[in-house]
């Protein structure tokens, strides 16, 4: 599931201690957190993933699953909706460790998901899980810090794009933002109407394009994910499929420590963007393509083995092109961290 449909460190990131979180029915157990900075060039585009979760607001363990329902261990003692629409539950152990699903709602211990059902390779009793909100447009760039405030609407010095996850491939993005007199407007919308509580997906990328030669600082403050994640990746019968992913981890990994080929056909392609070079509507041809050729990776249509290459850097996104395939489904990336936990 996305549950839903479903010690490298770099010098960007500072790990500075541990945060509190309600907990109940676990040993209290947190993960550290840090500072992680991307820069977005001037007069360019930058596929910005989110390398760090909002800090947890509660962990705790499952008592039971019903449904759509998730009931905690213990009297957590939730407000009505607490968690509502804004937050989801993020699975730590289990079958289900490192998937992710949107609260719609609670009550005083029982957690209903955006699922289907939790009842097929969801988590059972005894699981551990944790409660996070999701970044979102004001939480990300508060105030407008990271990016360039526009002038006026028709001259947007910055602008957000949001992506599609529409079937097939080469996506037109499904939103665009911008910041104006203290708040993030939408294009096409009402002006002035606030967009800040606009939700980003753990999972995804944004495309942050510059429009001006300034360059700009995306700073995350957040937890470190030190245990798996469960990425759904999407695949169709009539047509190849484009996925929009982003990795929350915060430090580099190769392609091989990464896990993916696990999930990939022969012919399922990755491809990563070159953000060192100033670049606007960035095309598959300006992409470093590799490509899963049964047995190991190639680069760029060559021979060699390039599964070694430090592919995955900390906040930055990537296009998973999967191959047409015998049926429309869906398979779980299981990444597992590349550092200790």
């Amino acid at each position: 599931m996305r549950l839903a449909k479903l010690s490298r460190i770099p010098s960007m990131i500072i790990l500075f201690g541990y945060f509190a979180a309600q907990t109940f029915g676990i040993e209290a157990t947190t993960n550290p957190v840090g500072v992680i900075q991307v820069t977005a060039l001037g007069d360019s585009d930058t596929l910005v993933s989110l390398p760090l979760k909002q800090p947890a607001v509660f962990n705790g363990v499952v008592n039971s699953v019903s449904g759509a329902d998730l009931t905690a261990e213990g009297s957590p003692g939730w407000a009505g909706d607490e968690w509502a629409d804004s937050y989801y539950a993020f699975m730590r152990s289990g079958a289900a460790a490192g998937a992710y699903a949107t609260i719609l709602s609670n009550t005083a211990n029982t957690l209903t998901l955006d699922v289907v059902s939790l009842e097929v390779d969801g988590p059972v009793a005894t699981d551990s899980f944790s409660i996070h909100p999701f970044w979102t447009l004001d939480s990300l760039f508060p105030q407008g810090a990271g990016v360039h405030e526009s002038p006026e609407h028709v001259d947007r010095q910055t602008e957000l794009f949001f992506p599609s996850f529409a079937e097939g491939i080469n996506l037109a993005a499904e939103a665009t933002y911008y910041y104006i007199d203290g708040v993030f407007n939408k294009v096409g919308a009402t002006l002035g109407v606030d967009y800040g509580g606009t939700i980003i997906l753990p999972d995804s990328y944004f495309i942050l394009r510059n429009n001006i030669t300034t360059s700009t600082t995306v700073t995350f403050t957040g937890e470190v994910v030190m245990g798996d994640l469960s990425l759904p990746v999407i695949f169709q019968d009539q047509s190849e499929q484009d996925n929009i992913i982003g990795l929350q981890r915060p430090i580099e990994m190769t392609l091989d420590e990464s896990g993916l080929s696990a999930t990939f056909e022969t012919g399922d392609q990755l491809l990563v963007w070159d953000h060192a070079t100033a670049d606007q509507n960035r095309l598959i041809s300006s992409a470093t393509i590799y490509t899963w050729d049964g047995a190991k990776w190639v680069k760029d249509g060559g021979v060699d083995d390039a599964g070694g290459d430090m592919v995955f850097t900390p906040g930055r996104g990537f296009i998973i092109r999967k191959a047409i395939a015998g049926e429309v489904d869906e398979d779980d990336w299981v990444n597992n961290p590349n550092y200790g936990n």
